[in-house]
């Protein structure tokens, strides 16, 4: 066993090796010794440089990583709603899988004079062509 002193920190629920500072959510010790022994126990230095975050580091020069956007992907499906009286696209989508959509609701507002009808029969035509949403942060 790597981490000797294993002790459960009622507070935050979580079992944490004395020496390093790591921590476990596992239910029992014995769980807990499985997940904390891949790692090296050995208390991290105050004074050891450090490179900045989404920083490469080769030598004494420092560069920004190239990372190319990841693309996140939803089924989803169109569906129309009333708003303000008037008809209104509302994208749904099936799983909560893309993240920059989690706390935004997205919608389409139709031109006026566009009936519940017409919006209802636009909707099916969308969910014959239309199987899912793409989004990748702009750089």
């Amino acid at each position: 066993m790597k981490h000797v002193n294993v002790r459960w920190n009622p507070v935050t629920q979580q079992w944490f090796c004395t020496k390093c500072g790591r921590t476990s959510d596992q239910a029992n010790v014995d769980a807990a010794f499985e997940e904390l022994d891949p790692y090296e126990c050995h208390v991290p230095s105050v004074e050891a440089p450090r490179a900045e975050p989404g920083t490469e580091t080769g030598g004494l020069i420092k560069k920004p990583y190239k990372m190319t956007p990841k693309s996140e992907r939803s089924g989803s499906r169109f569906v129309v709603r009333i708003d303000e009286g008037k008809p209104v696209i509302q994208l749904e989508l099936f799983h909560d899988t893309v993240s920059g959509m989690r706390a935004i609701s997205v919608g389409f507002e139709l031109l006026g004079g566009t009936t519940l009808d017409v919006a209802r029969t636009l909707v099916d035509v969308m969910n014959e062509r239309i199987v899912g949403v793409i989004v990748t942060p702009r750089v």
